[in-house]
């Protein structure tokens, strides 16, 4: 039964005004303002095969804030690298500009040009933890859908993005040291006077990136990537089980395509075999709708195959003790599943033009919270 709303920030902007605006700095500054949760996080493909992401989240449900370091380090023919840890203290400046809490800092320069990184929550509880620093240089604008705001009930839920810049990286996983460079992008994501697990009940996130299959493989480069991304979320069945979508599509680091509508398909389900409950898609066909950012219209298709297991996160196994509780009352079993496609392809559709296919690689996460 449907007892609150849910209005998605697409369906809020008036005929006649572009669906997707150009995010602003203001967009990307921490809020932490209600009840409700707020990440910083940086995705990144690298060229010697590392995938993963780095991130700072921020959780407030009850009286307390927790804070929490999350990131996933994997190298193809290796074990995949999960840690999440307690940041204790999230430091802010004024302009939001520089934040840290233990184990991670992040720093912006003025424009949000560039942005450093520096990770040591791993190598800090451990000898064999993972540390790392990374540089990414934002080349293209940011954007969000409308005013980036779906309302769900009495709450929001916001996401800005950065979809694509280059990335220096250099570090130590698995005890060996490494030093890369590659393909990265943004997201700053926040809810507000909602629990973060009333916002979606099934999550689907992709973050592609990969070259024309008709580029010759010496010309492959970060510079000549394309890369193609979704956030797609279904709000639980008491808000209306409705889907709320963010996808975009880059080339050679500049924003070619916003999408607004992405239907997400389900096929060839399995049982989790480690003990979620859950069944587990094999194949997930996404088709992202939207335009170009000179006004084309703009269609993405992505038959996936995402069989490589990186890691199955037990959400409530992972949170501090309180806030497990409270959600556990709620919520029977919250699982977080990475995967990773080697061989990846995208279809891309733009008006008056041929179509053309993309090939490469792609990190996947589904998020189940039913």
């Amino acid at each position: 039964m449907v007892h609150k709303k849910t209005i998605t920030a697409a369906s809020l902007v008036q005929d006649g005004h572009p669906m997707a605006t150009q995010s602003v700095l203001a967009d990307f500054a921490w809020k932490r303002d209600s009840t409700g949760s707020e990440t910083q996080t940086l995705y990144f493909h690298l060229e010697n095969g590392c995938v993963g992401f780095v991130q700072i989240a921020w959780v407030f449900l009850t009286l307390k804030a927790t804070i929490e370091t999350n990131a996933t380090f994997f190298v193809p023919g290796h074990p995949c690298v999960f840690e999440t840890h307690n940041g204790h203290n999230l430091k802010v400046a004024k302009d939001s500009l520089d934040y840290e809490c233990k184990g991670l800092q992040m720093s912006w320069n003025k424009d949000h040009s560039r942005l450093s990184v520096k990770y040591t929550a791993g190598r800090e509880r451990k000898a064999s933890g993972v540390a790392a620093s990374f540089e990414f240089v934002r080349k293209s604008d940011g954007y969000k859908i409308g005013d980036g705001k779906n309302y769900i009930g009495e709450g929001t839920a916001a996401h800005y993005f950065y979809p694509a810049g280059e990335i220096t990286a250099q570090g130590e996983i698995n005890g060996a040291k490494f030093e890369s460079k590659g393909s990265a992008m943004f997201i700053h994501a926040h809810s507000a006077n909602i629990m973060p697990y009333n916002v979606g009940a099934e999550w689907n996130m992709i973050f592609f990136v990969g070259h024309p299959e008709s580029m010759p493989k010496e010309k492959r480069n970060a510079e000549s990537a394309s890369t193609y991304h979704v956030l797609q979320y279904e709000t639980p069945e008491s808000y209306g089980s409705v889907h709320c979508s963010n996808a975009g599509l880059t080339q050679e680091n500049k924003l070619k395509a916003v999408l607004w509508d992405t239907k997400v398909e389900h096929h060839e389900l399995t049982k989790d075999e480690n003990g979620s409950g859950y069944d587990i898609p094999k194949n997930i066909i996404f088709t992202s709708t939207g335009k170009t950012v000179d006004g084309k219209k703009a269609r993405v298709v992505f038959d996936a195959r995402p069989t490589q297991r990186l890691h199955d996160i037990d959400v409530l196994h992972e949170m501090p003790f309180v806030v497990r509780r409270l959600v556990q009352a709620l919520i029977t079993k919250p699982f977080v599943f990475e995967r990773y496609e080697e061989t990846a392809k995208v279809r891309v559709e733009i008006e008056g033009e041929e179509p053309y296919v993309l090939e490469g690689v792609a990190f996947h996460e589904l998020t189940l919270m039913k």
